[in-house]
């Protein structure tokens, strides 16, 4: 498993359930439940993202659209190729919170500037660098 300090998958599997569990306590539940394994939670929840966790400058700050133990989607201005590996992790201001691994699975324009779509990795992968 591609995880780069050592953390338990069960650290990682809480980190996403942590992101799900406040969405779901604040957002709204998706009435469309289709091919989906698992309930998808709409909720504007600030997020940071990077490409690079490693590096200071190489996050920024995005807004949640929804999230589910499979993934999640959110509002950015900059455009990911789908592919595209990158780590997620619920904004704070004293950076506490841990890296999770997820891979682009879509981007497309709109309103807010770019809907980027992902899916976690599996097996989940967390990165604390910061």
């Amino acid at each position: 498993m591609k995880n780069t300090n050592g953390k338990p998958p069960e650290e990682v599997k809480a980190a996403i359930s942590h992101l799900v569990e406040a969405a779901g306590a604040e957002g709204e539940p998706d009435s469309y439940a289709g091919k989906r394994l698992s309930t998808r939670f709409a909720d504007g929840m600030r997020l940071e993202v990077s490409l690079d966790p490693k590096s200071p400058k190489g996050s920024w700050a995005v807004f949640m659209h929804n999230v589910s133990d499979g993934g999640f989607a959110f509002w950015s201005k900059q455009k990911l190729p789908a592919r595209t590996p990158l780590y997620v992790r619920e904004f704070s201001d004293d950076e506490s919170a841990a890296w999770v691994g997820a891979t682009v699975q879509h981007c497309s324009t709109g309103i807010r500037g770019f809907l980027v779509g992902a899916a976690f990795d599996r097996p989940a992968t967390v990165n604390a660098a910061r």
